[in-house]
């Protein structure tokens, strides 16, 4: 189904409310999806971020992860709190920071990921063979969005310093 655009915008402004849309959906389904695969006992959809997050970007504080995912310090905290509860992070001092202590995955931490990516690998692989897209394209749609995603930082913060249109 396709959102209703108003009728005065161009056909090439349409075309990018479109992407907008489209992307804004695909991440909505995805999100329900790695929700099923993994059934009531995994990790939340943000949880799980974090933990990939931290993975790739290696250790970090709360502010540094909620920069990151764009999201509020306090739920970041939130999140990291249940995760060490559950031995997923440890939470060690931060010699440049007294209150901002610094988050690590977990050997169990890293386990449980990488079962979860394993899952999620073989589906996506299932997924790119049904829709007949080729490695190419979803290399150039990753690139797309990324630059896309560069853009939409930028645009916040001139939204934040007072420069929005």
């Amino acid at each position: 189904m396709e959102l209703a655009h108003d009728a005065s915008l161009s056909d090439d402004l349409r075309d990018v409310l479109r992407f907008a849309d489209s992307v804004s959906q695909a991440h909505f389904r995805l999100s329900d999806i790695v929700g099923s695969l993994h059934g009531d006992r995994q990790l939340a959809n943000a949880s799980r971020g974090v933990l990939r997050y931290l993975m790739a970007a290696g250790p970090r504080t709360v502010p540094e992860i909620a920069t990151w995912r764009a999201t509020s310090r306090q739920f970041i905290q939130r999140l990291v709190d249940a995760l060490a509860e559950d031995g997923l992070v440890a939470l060690k001092d931060n010699p440049q920071h007294q209150r901002s202590r610094i988050v690590t995955v977990t050997r169990k931490g890293r386990a449980r990921v990488s079962a979860m990516v394993a899952k999620e690998v073989r589906l996506l692989e299932q997924g790119l063979a049904r829709s007949g897209a080729s490695l190419a394209e979803v290399r150039a749609a990753t690139g797309l969005i990324q630059r896309f995603i560069g853009v939409i930082d930028t645009l916040q913060h001139d939204i934040d310093s007072g420069d929005s249109p």
